[in-house]
């Protein structure tokens, strides 16, 4: 590409200049013009307000705008790219279908990962972390979690991709590597999802001894108390919820003063990722950071220095 900055004088109003950085570029053998728009801050990537954007800028610069993003996540990358919208990572991949360029790493494409991890992906990602696992494989993380080597297998290669994680070696022999533990937390800390699948009322006569203590029962051990309610959070499972005696479950309409414990089943076994009876950090993270309130954010943050992953 070549830039061309003469043309950048007068195309755009003074609104779209105090959001965007323009630089009109040329292909070689592409006789289409081109301009690189660069956010001057963070843009939420919103497909609908991205192709109103294109057509605002092509309608004052007669160009394709191509947008540059510092930041991308893999379905961001792969989002853009079904919807025919050109963008650029520096440093990571390049996609202009008019001309049908599509440069990137190889791996950045390979699998069109949702949102968030897959169940099985969060726990080994919480597992190497909390255990400062920094070189494993499949088959020794399938001796210590109960999923299944292909299962594990999987879960590594998302974290591959999602380039968390770094490996050695090919096939059978493939060797994963956790190189910066805090900066594997700070780049997938976003793909986590709240392990909270159901939530269950229970009186206080209920056996709680095999739970986990959970959400802000948990933080309490801070010191920090979020509301008057004196209720109980433990962590349980599907296992353990068809279990239990039915007749100490509460309906929460039914529930009139503090005398309770609130059950959270969980998507997985919080068992094989806590090493006493609250659950991991990781975990609690996940369950409580779009939580808008700053004591909370607080308490996260003074746990999470605790395990050295901030």
């Amino acid at each position: 590409m070549k830039t061309e900055y003469n043309k950048f004088y007068n195309a755009f109003p003074i609104y779209m200049t105090e959001r965007y950085v323009f630089h009109f570029v040329s292909i070689s053998g592409d006789s289409k013009s081109y301009v690189l728009v660069k956010p001057l801050q963070k843009l939420e990537i919103n497909i609908t307000n991205l192709k109103k954007q294109q057509k605002q800028i092509m309608g004052h610069s007669n160009s394709i705008p191509v947008f540059v993003f510092e930041d991308l996540r893999l379905s961001q990358r792969n989002s853009l790219i079904r919807n025919q919208i050109p963008f650029v990572q520096p440093n990571n991949q390049i996609f202009i279908p008019s001309v049908l360029l599509n440069l990137s790493q190889k791996e950045i494409v390979s699998k069109d990962y949702a949102e968030y991890f897959s169940v099985a992906t969060q726990v080994v990602y919480i597992y190497l972390l909390l255990n400062n696992v920094y070189e494993t494989n499949a088959p020794r993380l399938a001796k210590e979690i109960p999923y299944s080597t292909i299962t594990i297998s999987r879960a590594l290669a998302e974290l591959e991709n999602r380039n968390l994680i770094q490996t050695e070696g090919n096939n059978t022999r493939k060797i994963y590597k956790v190189e910066n533990k805090k900066e594997c937390f700070a780049k997938g800390k976003d793909y986590l999802f709240n392990p909270v699948d159901r939530v269950y009322y229970a009186n206080l006569n209920l056996d709680h001894q095999q739970m986990f203590i959970s959400n802000e029962t948990a933080l309490a051990r801070l010191g920090l108390t979020l509301n008057e309610s004196r209720g109980l959070y433990y962590a349980t499972t599907a296992a353990q919820m068809k279990a239990i005696d039915k007749t100490n479950l509460l309906n929460k309409y039914d529930i009139e003063d503090d005398a309770y414990i609130t059950l959270e089943q969980f998507k997985y076994n919080p068992q094989f990722l806590s090493r006493n009876q609250y659950i991991d950090i990781i975990s609690l993270y996940a369950q409580m950071k779009n939580i808008d309130d700053e004591r909370i954010q607080i308490a996260l943050d003074e746990l999470l220095k605790e395990e050295d992953l901030i």
